[in-house]
């Protein structure tokens, strides 16, 4: 780990001595147009942060118009992950850079994707292509990334980043506390450091405006007191991902519909559970409505919740029978049909509780009857899936195409994408399989005993977008058999290994025989539900 306690020109004593007397140097020439620095060049530019994301569109454009064009020599390009420590912590001594938010979730970042011509190093550096990675990786950026993140989440950072904030934002970025810290940089890279307005050279003008583009600013001093340490809560609150051993299950079932549970459905404003059984759906965030399809004539019907009156009625909405739907969000229905297409509506509530479908386009790319759809509303994503195996993820925002994830195999049982990180979860017969966003295979394993089969699955999500101790996924299979599993790096590649065994059991004590049919992780707890119609 870096001394966060220390800026990144004083990784080292020698370095720290050399700005030292540099800062000297400047205060013995009494410039009064030029007060003295530590640093000549900033922790973050535009510079610095395109050079980072170079392999990647639209950051590549904005690097090449920073640099008239062309690449810089390739021993100056962000190639190696220990070169670009060395230089910013030792070598440098005109580099200081901090890192940039990518490093903790983007592993494309660091591949070149592009196959971009970066040149070749001098001597026998090779050719400049994808970023060179830390032994401990094994050469897979994911593995960098997923390892990187932890080290950020770890212990010791969480008790040493206040340190690091008294820098940045805090009370050491300026006056006599940023001189101890050795934390002074150049006076044009502080906010209000030059009225421009005030300068009437037009030449001098461009150039303090250049100098600010091209230096780098330093961020509006937040803080202007030492910054606490992060609180260490003596009784933490228990969360699945730390504690999902721990699981017991309630000695009687939550409720009963009598039919298969197809969705479980969670409002935490109303602090209440709904279940949904075949070819019905609540429609949040009010749950006073909900939708079922399924008819003789293809359409599908909207009802009041508490009377269950008739709010809308639309038939045939696609040439065949309806396969199966799901909502992007409470005004936004996506349709799948065994016609093989998919059609996203707009749902429009009237003042009268009146229901209206509008069409807002249709969606093809397969070739056989689409049996599979599931959403991420933040991700504004879709991927759906056909009997023939294939699988497509979509942008709902163009309503276009992204990728084709799977090409053709078996028919996928049930499919997930992860709110928060985009992960894609498709599970087919006894195979569990992940992929990146960007449809990167993670990792497919085999989860099942014998002649077992996975029927649904589940991400646990956490409650937001705070870090997870562990990536937990949930799978339910026949018998009533629910497995928690864990995704981990063993031995150099991504797996996930086996935490618990959850069960369904019938009066007498034994599992039931049928299948758990639905899967709900909430932060604290897990609900389930089986063919049977059991919660």
């Amino acid at each position: 780990f870096r001394d966060l306690s220390k800026p990144m020109g004083c990784q080292t004593p020698e370095r720290q001595a050399e700005f030292r007397d540099r800062y000297q140097s400047f205060a013995e020439m009494g410039d009064q147009h030029a007060p003295p620095f530590h640093y000549g060049t900033h922790y973050s530019t535009a510079m610095i942060v395109t050079s980072y994301l170079i392999r990647l569109q639209p950051f590549v454009q904005s690097y090449l118009l920073l640099q008239g064009g062309i690449f810089d020599h390739p021993d100056r390009l962000f190639y190696s992950i220990g070169q670009a420590w060395s230089s910013a912590s030792r070598d440098n001594m005109t580099d200081v850079r901090e890192l940039i938010p990518e490093f903790f979730y983007l592993p494309e970042f660091l591949i070149n994707l592009n196959g971009y011509d970066f040149g070749t190093r001098q001597g026998n550096g090779g050719a400049v292509d994808s970023v060179l990675l830390p032994p401990w990786a094994k050469g897979d950026p994911k593995i960098f990334i997923t390892k990187h993140r932890e080290a950020l989440e770890s212990e010791y950072v969480s008790k040493k980043l206040h340190h690091w904030i008294d820098l940045i934002f805090g009370y050491k970025q300026q006056g006599e506390a940023a001189l101890d810290a050795t934390n002074v940089f150049h006076h044009l890279s502080y906010r209000g450091a030059r009225d421009l307005d005030t300068i009437g050279d037009p030449v001098e003008r461009l150039a303090t405006i250049g100098i600010i583009h091209n230096f780098g600013q330093t961020p509006h001093q937040v803080f202007q007191r030492a910054h606490p340490p992060r609180e260490d809560l003596k009784q933490k609150a228990k969360r699945l991902d730390s504690a999902a051993e721990s699981l017991t299950r309630l000695p009687s079932q939550v409720f009963e519909i009598g039919d298969n549970v197809t969705s479980l459905q969670y409002s935490a404003k109303h602090d209440r559970l709904l279940c949904s059984g075949p070819n019905k759906l609540h429609i949040g965030p009010a749950y006073d409505t909900y939708l079922a399809w399924g008819f003789i004539d293809g359409g599908i019907r909207f009802y009041s919740s508490d009377n269950h009156k008739l709010l809308g009625l639309f038939e045939h909405i696609h040439t065949a029978q309806l396969s199966t739907l799901v909502f992007a969000d409470s005004k936004t229905l996506i349709t799948a049909s065994v016609d093989c297409t998919i059609s996203v509506w707009a749902v429009v509530y009237s003042p009268n509780r009146s229901v209206e479908l509008q069409p807002k386009g249709s969606l093809f790319g397969h070739r056989t009857a689409v049996t599979t759809l599931t959403v991420s509303r933040s991700l504004r994503a879709l991927l759906s899936g056909s009997t023939d195996g294939k699988m497509l993820l979509w942008d709902l925002n163009r309503l276009e195409i992204v990728r084709v994830l799977v090409e053709q195999g078996q028919e996928a049982v049930c499919a997930r994408i992860h709110d928060v990180d985009g992960t894609l979860m498709v599970c087919r017969g006894p195979m569990l399989s992940l992929y990146t966003l960007n449809g990167d295979p993670i990792l497919e394993q085999n989860v099942c005993i014998e002649d077992d089969v996975i029927v649904s699955c589940a991400f646990y999500e956490g409650s937001g977008s705070e870090y997870l101790a562990r990536d937990l996924v949930f799978t339910g299979h026949r018998r009533g058999v629910v497995n928690v599993w864990n995704r981990t790096v063993r031995e150099g590649r991504f797996v996930i290994e086996h935490l618990r065994r959850l069960h369904h059991l019938d009066s007498t004590g034994y599992n039931i025989s049928g299948a758990i049919t639905a899967v709900l992780p909430l932060p604290q707890t897990v609900y389930t539900g089986d063919e049977d119609g059991k919660v």
